[in-house]
Formats: structure tokens, sequence, C-alpha cells
């Protein structure tokens, strides 16, 4: 080979090196520290956080427990299907997240949300999981017993409080108006790392949620 040859195949290298990098540059998401994940609107936990097994029902009578949550990244959300507001808006918040993702070619494969019910003793297993569906495939909702929905919050920083009976011995909703907002971000070796907290805006969220979900698979 001629010198003009490796010459021109030795710049031809150099260039397409230089495109590569370029690329990977714009395409890879940038860490974020914890400060600016925080301005951001996602509190990330110092330590990922270990909590206890639990379990649950869906749809067809589906036992969801910690083991639907192992090699996904499950984004954890404690709501009702007769929620007036605060669920809609932020299971809509989540949708647009996954679609801003969907369309940047971030593989959602092994990603989801699991919608929790804190209404049990009037959401049904079936209910609460059609409802999460209606708003992505990659949603599910399951309903867990009043204790085991109690253990499982306060173990994700929480708050669920117990229903109240007036005096006719009927259950008050009470205990399900201004409900924590937050969504749990839950890693696939099912330990607690963080979460979102209102107001969501999915664009913000993305950012956040490629830096985090990136930085843990390098």
């Amino acid at each position: 080979m001629s010198r003009i040859n490796i010459s021109v195949s030795l710049i031809l290298l150099f260039i397409v090196t230089l495109l590569f990098l370029f690329v990977n540059k714009i395409t890879t998401p940038r860490v974020l520290s914890a400060e600016e994940l925080l301005m951001n609107g996602f509190y990330s936990l110092n330590v990922p956080k270990e909590f206890s097994e639990f379990s649950m029902l869906s749809s067809n009578d589906k036992v969801i427990d910690k083991s639907f949550l192992l090699n996904k990244w499950t984004l954890v959300y404690f709501g009702y299907t007769q929620c007036p507001s605060e669920c809609p808006v932020t299971l809509s918040a989540s949708r647009q997240l996954y679609a801003l993702l969907r369309n940047r070619g971030y593989d959602l494969f092994n990603h989801q949300l699991l919608l929790v019910t804190i209404d049990p003793e009037r959401d049904t297993p079936d209910s609460v999981n059609k409802y999460a569906q209606a708003f992505d495939d990659n949603f599910h909702g399951a309903r867990p017993t009043r204790p085991a929905l109690l253990s499982l919050a306060s173990q994700l920083d929480v708050m669920v409080t117990e229903p109240k009976s007036n005096h006719q011995g009927h259950h008050t909703d009470a205990h399900l108006e201004n409900h924590m907002n937050n969504l749990i971000l839950i890693n696939p070796d099912g330990k607690y790392v963080g979460f979102f907290r209102p107001s969501f805006e999915p664009e913000r969220m993305s950012i956040v949620y490629q830096s985090v979900t990136s930085q843990a698979s390098r």
C-alpha cells in the first residue's frame, strides 16, 4: 500500500473516530449530581434501601411480589381508581415520560410502573390493573391487603392512613384525601433508590430518569 493510501486511510479512521465520539457524547445521558437531581425534582438515597417481601393481587389472580421488581426499573405509585385529580395527573405525567424516552430510542423493555391502590376496601385487583394499563401497556396495578399496604408504604416513605368509620359504621374517605404523591423508583435489584416529587414535569423527569438508570448500568 502506498504512503498516500495509508495517509488517506488514517485520515478516514480519524474522522470516523471523531464522529463516533461525538455521537456517543450527544446520545449518552449526562450523569447528574445529587444536587442536580434534587433541583430537577428527584431525591436520591445515599444508599439503596432494602425493603421486606410483600404480596398483592393483580388481574386474573396474578400475584405481585418482590420478584416482580427484579431485573427491571420500576416506578411505584400509591393511588386509587376513584382519585379525582392527583392520580390521573401523576399517571399521565408518567405516560408522557415513557413516551419521551421511547421517542429518544430508550429501550423500555425492562422498565415498568406499578400502581398500588391505597383503597383496597373498594378497589379490586382487576379494576386497579385496568386503570393503570389504560395509561400505558408497561403500567400494572395491584391490590394489597390493608396490613400489607401499610407495611410496604412505610418502608418506601409513603404515608398511608387507616380508614375511619362514621357513626353509622361506614368507612369515610378522609384517609384518601391529600395522599402522598411521590413516584418511588426501585432498581433491578429490588432496592428503593429514590423518588420523584410533584409537580411532575415529564421533560425534566426524563433527564433525571435516564441519568439514574443509565449510570447504574455502567
